[in-house]
Order: C-alpha cells, then sequence, then structure tokens
C-alpha cells in the first residue's frame, strides 16, 4: 500500500527542503576548503573547531546532516555513505592542520588525500542530490500519487515483468464523476481538497506493491501487479462503494459526496503498453455512458 497523502506530501516538502540545504552545504564546503588553504599557505591563525575530534558534527554540513538530514533521509540509499566520507575528510584535513600548528612540513601524500576526500565528499553529497531530485521529480505534489513520468517508467517495468514471468497485471483507469461541479461549485481550493482525499482513500485499499498515478487533472491510473481482472473488479467495486458512502468534508465545512467510474483491463505480455492504457479507457468510457459510479471490465476477445 502507498503512504497516505499527508505522509507523502510531507516527504516531498522534506526532500525539497533537503535539495535546498545540499546546495548550501556544500557552498560551506567550498569556503571551508578556501579557509582551509588559506590557513596552510598563509600566517592566518587556525580555527580550534577544525581540529575538534568532532569537528565534521559541528561544521555547516554536520549541522545539517546530523539534524534535520538524519531525521528525515538516514533510510535514504547513499545517505550513510556521505557521514563516512565526510568524516575522513575533516580528519585528514585536521592532520594537516595540525602540522600548520606545530610547524611541521606537509607532507604531499597526506595533502593530495586529503583533496581526493573532500572532491570524493563533494560527488558523495552530488549522487545524493540526484537521487532526491529524481524522487521528487516522480511524485504529484498535490495528490501525493506517483505522477506521469513515474507511470512511463513503471509500466515499462511491469510489461517487462509479465512477458518475462508469463504473470498477469490488472491496470485501471479511475475518473471522479462530475469533478467540474465540485470546482464550479465550491472552488478550485476545495476541488484540490477532493483530488487529495481521493487519493488518500484509494491508497488505504492498496497493496505495498500496487502503484497508483495521477493520470491528469481528477483521473488516475491504478497499476495492480499478479491480480486477475475477477479480483481487479473485486477490489475497484470496494474502493467504488467505500468513496459512495463517505462523504469529504472540506476545510471549510462543504461536504462533497463523491463518486467514480472505473475501467480495467489486462496488461498483456504479448499487446503493447498503449494498447491496454485504451482498452482501459474504453472500458472507463463504457462505465461512464452507463451511468458513472460503476466498474466496467474490458475483456480480451476469444480466438
Amino acid at each position: 500500500m502507498q503512504a497516505n497523502q499527508s505522509d507523502k506530501s510531507l516527504y516531498t516538502r522534506n526532500t525539497l527542503a533537503a535539495i535546498r540545504e545540499l546546495d548550501i552545504a556544500l557552498a560551506h564546503h567550498i569556503n571551508w576548503l578556501r579557509q582551509i588553504h588559506t590557513t596552510l599557505i598563509t600566517d592566518v591563525p587556525c580555527p580550534p573547531a577544525d581540529l575538534r575530534l568532532d569537528a565534521h558534527h559541528h561544521c555547516e554540513f554536520g549541522q545539517w546532516y546530523y539534524g534535520e538530514g538524519m531525521a528525515h533521509h538516514q533510510h535514504e540509499a547513499g545517505f550513510a555513505e556521505i557521514e563516512q566520507s565526510h568524516q575522513s575528510m575533516h580528519d585528514a584535513g585536521r592532520l594537516l592542520l595540525s602540522h600548520r600548528v606545530t610547524g611541521a612540513p606537509i607532507n604531499l601524500a597526506e595533502y593530495e588525500l586529503f583533496m581526493d576526500l573532500a572532491i570524493g565528499f563533494k560527488q558523495e553529497v552530488r549522487t545524493f542530490q540526484y537521487s532526491l531530485i529524481n524522487q521528487v521529480c516522480t511524485v504529484d505534489h498535490l495528490t501525493g500519487a506517483w505522477n506521469r513520468h513515474a507511470m512511463v517508467m513503471k509500466l515499462a517495468e511491469e510489461s517487462e515483468r509479465t512477458q518475462r514471468s508469463g504473470q498477469c497485471c490488472a491496470l485501471c483507469m479511475m475518473d471522479i464523476d462530475h469533478f467540474k461541479r465540485v470546482n464550479d461549485q465550491y472552488g478550485h481550493k476545495v476541488g484540490d481538497e477532493v483530488l487529495q482525499a481521493f487519493t488518500s482513500i484509494v491508497s488505504i485499499e492498496l497493496r505495498k506493491y500496487d502503484s497508483l498515478f495521477r493520470y491528469g487533472g481528477e483521473e488516475f491510473l491504478m497499476l495492480l501487479p499478479s491480480t486477475t481482472l475477477d479480483n481487479a473488479a473485486l477490489l475497484l467495486n470496494r474502493i467504488r462503494e467505500t468513496l459512495a458512502a463517505k462523504p469529504i468534508t472540506a476545510s471549510g465545512g462543504q461536504v462533497i459526496h463523491l463518486t467514480a467510474s472505473f475501467g480495467v483491463a489486462q496488461l498483456a505480455c504479448h499487446e503493447p503498453i498503449e494498447d491496454a492504457l485504451e482498452h482501459a479507457d474504453h472500458a472507463l468510457l463504457a462505465a461512464k455512458a452507463n451511468g458513472r459510479n460503476k466498474v466496467c471490465v474490458w475483456e480480451m476477445p476469444v480466438n
């Protein structure tokens, strides 16, 4: 089951903040390197903080890493690796600065190691930052569902899996019934809240390996791996009934009664993805034509 909308929205905000913080941290990193070199080649005194054994905890980057960064991203791939790179860089810098303080000569190998570590640290941070950017770029920021970019990638992955394994996979097009009336009667702010609530209600019913995508506007696509059309129809009817029975209360107190129409088709291993999407869309149109608030299944013709 996907995370609920509020959790995903919070994650997105934290991730965007982390991307900005990492840019700031790298700017501080460049300034710190400049300061290190100034200290090594001039009479400028060595900052006492850089001689501490835990200097990597107290620099500008360290304060973010062990604070906001660890609170929100410690389980992200690549985050833990940054810590060792960062600490090793500070250890190497402290060794050079200690030579400067005692008047001992700077060893070329030690200096080159420091520079290699400093460059490696910057690359580690950039790699982690790019991974965060990629994650944010796959999420619809209003609803917390995956966006069209993520949908294209996931459909390709699932299509390849069905071709390789022969397992079934259902996909469903969903459309909120008469959504334009909500916007016209209550305004777009309430409309946005309805989209968010719809996403949360649907997400609660999904398994952890199912996926929900915002296809556009009030239209969503659901990908259900290892699911037959019959089982998909059972799930979608349960979602349909939940939506119809659970009015949404907007922040302004407006009570919105919501229904949705569903069209489901098989992601067949021998057909292009575009065909499956077209079949699900045709089934959705049939659901609307038959009075809405229905689930229609596209049955493959038998040869």
